[in-house]
């Protein structure tokens, strides 16, 4: 008898192929989401480096508040 009582077939999961599409599906949101706030943060900046008090008034921030959101990196909210 051996010390360890394992069943003589052990079931091994393999993951679907519905869980592996999920993974990617939610992996490329996540870049998309990364690559429109990227850009969107370089037109930000765009504006408050040109001092463009209309625009800037017309989307509610400050020159101060714009660059601070131009600054951050795209994984941050």
């Amino acid at each position: 008898m051996s010390i360890l009582n394992l069943p003589a077939r052990v079931a091994i999961r393999h993951p679907d192929k519905k869980q592996g599409s999920r993974w990617l599906v939610a992996a490329s949101v996540t870049v998309r989401r990364w690559i429109a706030r990227s850009q969107q943060r370089r037109a930000l900046r765009e504006i408050a480096e040109s001092n463009d008090r209309h625009l800037l008034r017309d989307i509610g921030v400050s020159r101060y508040e714009a660059f601070q959101e131009a600054y951050k990196p795209f994984w941050r909210q």
